[in-house]
């Protein structure tokens, strides 16, 4: 059952206002907004919400600064790096501050504060984003490149195409942000399990959430689909539910089998075909060309060949970050090192290794913040510390942050429930024992 949407506290509003921000300032920026200026004000918005939940947060809220010291640690550095002599102006320093700060203080505040936050009293409105999103990929998709929908794409063709058809790089979100709403996505489809909603609704949506990856053309948002689903799958239900779901979905195949032998075409199974053929041709093109390979060796290539004049504490945070870089220019530091791609060479760049080590605890402990433990645990590790950008990729941060909020407070509530179950079970036990000692059998009285 879903709880009534409501809001009850500071924290849940400034978490509700971060997905509406991250879900929909996307159409903003891309569909309604021609100034640059205007564009830029939506998603810096959406950088500072975190800051912003921290500075209204509610009156018996706890600071993540007082339950982590490594945290005065890590924005102490940060504020260094705005003063920080080889930065090119203050304004980068700030930028640093938002990107490296923003998920990291949002995700420890959390932690800190479960009992604030009740995000699944949103579900209903996250299952009809849901629903919105997947059926404007299927729309886009379709559409030629020049179409109002496809905006992106038409301004930079090689990056945002497959074969003849669009990758699906942003429809209420910006340019890569529909991948990093599949992350969302995924983890929205776990909370559905956690809530024992229908499962035909939820393997519906699994299937649903494959086709989109597929149309997005991303390798690294559908590997990451396949381990958080996939783990999910296998946490969240025993083995004979997923074959009795498979058996079951038997007879609808063969209908539908028999139904595109009979008619020959159905658009939507056509379009889904054609966007697995591209998605393999985009993995095959790659791998021949090398470039597939050459991305997980690209960070060491970096380490080991790159021009570092100052590896320790870096050139300064936010001096290689597009925002800024736009507004008040780019440092002669980041000229003198060349063009970098990878989010952990810009970050040892921009922050040294001190930054790196420091990211590496965040990250760790983060982890065993979790409420979960084993498979999906590591694997929310995983896609947090290296296998999604969440420093210069703001989409990826706010909807990481949001996801592993929503999955990881209805666990949580359920184990307090569920330990709450235990004591007064085991409260009513010890009731009927003491009870039961008390009580003297008739023939057992005196005379």
């Amino acid at each position: 059952m879903i709880p009534k949407m409501e809001i009850k506290t500071s924290e849940m509003r400034w978490y509700l206002i971060l997905f509406l921000l991250a879900a929909t300032g996307g159409a903003l920026r891309k569909w309604f907004i021609s100034s640059g200026a205007v564009s830029n004000i939506v998603l810096g918005l959406q950088m500072i919400t975190p800051f912003l939940m921290f500075y209204f947060r509610s009156h018996n809220s706890i600071t993540p600064f007082r339950e982590w010291r490594i945290f005065y640690l890590y924005f102490f550095y940060l504020g260094f790096h705005i003063i920080y002599p080889l930065q090119l102006t203050y304004y980068h320093g700030l930028f640093g501050m938002l990107i490296h700060g923003g998920f990291w203080l949002g995700i420890f505040y959390y932690f800190a504060n479960r009992h604030l936050f009740e995000p699944a009293r949103f579900m209903q409105l996250f299952l009809i984003i849901a629903i919105v999103e997947l059926v404007l990929a299927f729309i886009q998709y379709q559409l030629p490149t020049n179409h109002f929908l496809n905006k992106y794409s038409s301004d930079i063709i090689e990056v945002a195409t497959v074969g003849d058809k669009v990758r699906v790089t942003g429809t209420f979100s910006y340019l890569s942000g529909f991948t990093a709403y599949m992350m969302f996505y995924a983890l929205m489809l776990w909370a559905m399990a956690r809530m024992k909603l229908p499962q035909w609704m939820v393997f519906t949506a699994v299937v649903a959430g494959v086709a989109a990856c597929f149309m997005t053309g991303s390798r690294s948002g559908m590997m990451i689909y396949i381990i958080l689903v996939g783990g999910m799958l296998f946490r969240e239900y025993p083995a004979s539910t997923l074959f009795s779901v498979a058996g079951r979905l038997i007879i609808p195949a063969l209908v539908i089998t028999a139904i595109v032998l009979l008619y020959k075409k159905i658009p939507i199974f056509d379009q889904v075909e054609l966007a697995y053929d591209n998605f393999m041709r985009r993995v095959e093109q790659n791998q021949q060309s090398g470039e597939q390979t050459n991305r997980f060796f690209t960070d060491l290539w970096y380490i080991q060949n790159a021009n570092w004049q100052h590896p320790i504490f870096g050139i300064g945070t936010g001096s290689t970050y597009q925002g800024a870089t736009q507004l008040f220019g780019t440092s002669p530091y980041v000229y003198e090192f060349g063009y970098v791609e990878t989010e952990f060479t810009r970050v040892l760049l921009e922050g040294g290794w001190v930054l790196i080590i420091l990211k590496w605890g965040l990250s760790i402990m983060m982890a065993l913040q979790l409420s979960f433990k084993g498979f999906m645990r590591w694997a929310i590790w995983f896609v947090v510390a290296a296998g999604q950008p969440i420093v210069f990729n703001q989409h990826n941060a706010a909807f990481l942050l949001l996801g592993i909020a929503l999955v990881d407070n209805i666990i949580w509530r359920q184990q307090i429930e569920a330990k709450h179950k235990k004591k007064l079970e085991e409260a009513e036990r010890k009731e009927k024992e003491i009870t039961a000692d008390n009580q003297i059998a008739p023939a057992e009285l005196p005379g």
